[in-house]
């Protein structure tokens, strides 16, 4: 009777001591990366915001807010090839958002590419009227008239 509570309690002993593998799936949606990284963008925390808004495009890889706001990070940094990058992803994901065309149109435009940049912000203002839609045209137009006419 002793030897069989003896191996009862080891075996109770042995039963707990043995590691566990817990699987935690991610908790936070990709709207709530989205929203973390919003917060942390407007705390001045781009490094930050940047992963949020990098977990929340991998969750949807459907919705392009998230590589919008990728964008938006990387012109704040002065990285404007990435936010060109960031800006298209935004559009393949979400082709008719006037939003995303009037970012990559004036990203363009600071690059100095007015051609592309005019079509862009041509075609977001044919979905919608916004003022700064109308601002970064006028940018545009001014940069191109006052460039020097090309040699043929």
């Amino acid at each position: 009777m002793k030897s069989g509570i003896a191996i009862i309690f080891i075996l109770f002993f042995l039963g707990c001591s043995f590691p566990r593998i817990y699987i935690i799936d991610e908790p936070l949606t990709a709207r709530q990366h989205n929203e973390l990284g919003f917060i942390y963008e407007s705390q001045g925390k781009s490094d930050l915001a940047e992963k949020e808004y990098v977990r929340a495009a991998e969750k949807d890889k459907k919705w392009g807010v998230p590589h919008f706001n990728l964008g938006d990070v990387y012109f704040k940094k002065g990285d404007q090839e990435k936010a060109e990058t960031h800006y298209r992803k935004a559009l393949e994901r979400d082709p008719e958002n006037p939003d995303f065309m009037n970012n990559l149109a004036y990203v363009l435009y600071k690059k100095g590419e007015y051609n592309e940049a005019e079509t862009w912000i041509d075609r977001a203002l044919s979905i919608a009227t916004k003022e700064e839609y109308l601002d970064t045209r006028n940018k545009i137009h001014s940069s191109k008239s006052s460039q020097p006419p090309r040699s043929p």
